[in-house]
């Protein structure tokens, strides 16, 4: 398969703790950050419901406690993906509580974002905003 049939979907949970900062769900590969993503190839699901089932995997919260925020499309070397950003309605004290111990997952602030979006060019541009960054 070369990478031009390549089908990945991608996501990220935003997260605003107590204190009214807000976090996204990245995976951490060392040198640098990705969104969390799939491969698209399981028949019986769509590419939302992979990527939700992706993302649940890393945080201890149940899917009712997600909502869909926005839907955009990234291109990635040469690759389509759709990014899915979910929204979690529970405000925690802590977002690392609700990591379900997975080293390489972890919170990020949104301007800790930059050099991950910057590697990406995007069917439509998402804004975020929010009160801490």
């Amino acid at each position: 398969m070369t990478t031009t049939e390549l089908k990945i979907v991608a996501g990220t949970i935003m997260v605003t703790n107590q204190r009214g900062e807000s976090f996204f769900l990245v995976e951490n590969n060392g040198d640098s950050i990705s969104f969390v993503h799939d491969k698209t190839e399981k028949e019986d699901k769509f590419p939302m419901g992979i990527i939700m089932e992706a993302l649940l995997k890393n945080v201890d919260t149940n899917s009712d406690s997600l909502r869909l925020m926005d839907l955009t499309n990234l291109k990635a070397e040469r690759i389509n993906i759709p990014l899915f950003v979910f929204d979690l309605v529970e405000r925690p004290d802590n977002q690392d509580d609700l990591l379900v111990g997975v080293e390489n997952i972890e919170w990020r602030r949104s301007l800790e974002l930059k050099t991950l979006l910057d590697t990406c060019e995007f069917a439509g541009v998402p804004v975020y905003n929010s009160d801490s960054n």
